[in-house]
């Protein structure tokens, strides 16, 4: 088993059949999104402390995400 098959089937054990499965989704959109957040923030340092290039936190935040899901995509 691969390492991601055993997290599913240690959830699996303890919450039982029924309720692993969306436990085990809502752990993986919760990664997903703790990832994507730590990117958007790292850009932000970069780009403000390191190059001291300031841009509204919202165009900024849809760049650094956009080039999220096309890296993904590749």
């Amino acid at each position: 088993m691969t390492e991601i098959q055993q997290a599913h089937a240690l959830l699996e054990g303890v919450l039982g059949t029924q309720i692993a499965p969306y436990a085990f989704a809502i752990a993986l959109l919760c990664a997903g999104q703790s990832s994507t957040i730590t990117g958007t923030l790292a850009g932000q340092i970069t780009m403000e402390g390191f190059l001291r290039f300031r841009i509204r936190p919202w165009l900024r935040r849809l760049i650094t995400r956009t080039l999220a899901i096309i890296r993904r995509w590749r």
